[in-house]
């Protein structure tokens, strides 16, 4: 009994020792001192050491997924943001082919003109008397500011922004007299006001034909407006 225990606990520490790496040599009886030089010894094998392993991080991988599914989104997003666009545009254009454009037609206004005034009526012989006058630098000058006198004196509002010669040339124009005449005739009375050149017999023409025309058409549109207004009696009983 006591040997059986012996045995069963030298067997216990030969495990401990067997598992804690070191080698043991089991003797299972006594033996001579020669034998046991012959014999071989029994020896354990080592158990093997576990290695260590590192586990590698998985942050970067964790990271660059991330990267790669917020790019995927990004990408969807951008994808029917285009399509959105390119159906809306198709939309729109399919309208403005069969849209029929609607044609809305306007008539211009027209305004009767004003009586032509007395004050450019009577002053016309008078103008002519001034042309022929003097030298044909003054004479312009004059006869074009009665002009700007009688103009002023229609009552026709003047902008702000206008020159004098510019309001009597839109008075004039009011009704339907040769704008080339008015024209040339505003022109002459600049040259000769503000240039330092000398004016000739040729100037001093140009303005008396400009000016006799200017007063025949304002003579015959008082006319016609005398006639319009005059009652109409051919439905007048005999």
């Amino acid at each position: 009994m006591i040997v059986t225990t012996v045995l069963g606990v030298l067997v216990a520490a030969a495990l401990l020792i067997a598992s804690l790496g070191a080698p043991l040599v089991i003797v299972s009886r006594p033996v001579n001192t020669d034998a046991a030089s012959r014999a071989p010894a029994l020896t354990l094998p080592p158990l093997p050491t576990p290695s260590t392993t590192t586990t590698s991080s998985t942050g970067p991988a964790q990271g660059t997924s991330s990267l790669s599914a917020i790019f995927g989104v990004l990408l969807a997003v951008l994808g029917v943001a285009v399509a959105v666009l390119i159906i809306s545009l198709i939309v729109a254009a399919i309208r403005s082919a069969f849209r029929r454009p609607s044609l809305t037609s306007h008539t211009e206004a027209t305004f009767a003109a004003p009586p032509v005034p007395d004050e450019l009526l009577g002053g016309a012989r008078k103008r002519l008397e001034l042309l022929e006058t003097g030298e044909p630098r003054n004479a312009i000058v004059a006869a074009w500011l009665d002009l700007e006198r009688a103009a002023g004196e229609t009552g026709l509002p003047r902008d702000r922004a206008e020159t004098s010669t510019e309001y009597t040339a839109r008075v004039i124009g009011v009704w339907e007299v040769d704008p080339a005449r008015l024209g040339d005739l505003a022109a002459l009375y600049r040259e000769a006001r503000f240039s330092v050149h000398p004016l000739d017999e040729g100037h001093r023409r140009r303005a008396i034909d400009d000016l006799a025309v200017l007063h025949a058409d304002l003579e015959r549109v008082a006319r016609a407006q005398r006639e319009a207004t005059v009652p109409d009696g051919s439905g007048a009983p005999s």
